[in-house]
């Protein structure tokens, strides 16, 4: 009985950890996006203050460099969302194969 209780117990558990990790790795994806698209409206409007002051190449400069750390700060963001999810996701695997006596020895 007690074993059952357990059992029982710790599969809530390792649920409740899979849906809450789940949705806070789609809180920090979704804050990511968010403080990106904020930095990238303060950017577009500091260029068009400035844009009149400066030379066409280095507006084309400025705007291939917004392009490119735009392009990390997204790939950065994807990349350690996915990351974490992967992560979660072989926890939970793993957890849940103990709890069924399938852990490999």
């Amino acid at each position: 009985m007690q074993h059952d209780i357990f059992q029982t117990t710790a599969q809530q558990w390792i649920a409740l950890f899979d849906q809450g990790a789940h949705r806070a790795i789609a809180g920090w994806r979704q804050g990511g996006e968010q403080l990106g698209q904020l930095a990238r409206g303060r950017w577009d409007s500091a260029f068009a203050e400035s844009s009149p002051q400066l030379s066409e190449e280095t507006r084309r400069n400025a705007s291939h460099f917004r392009d490119v750390v735009a392009g990390c700060y997204t790939r950065g963001i994807s990349l350690s969302a996915d990351g974490a999810e992967r992560a979660v996701t072989t926890l939970v695997s793993a957890a849940q194969a103990a709890m069924g006596g399938r852990m490999a020895r």
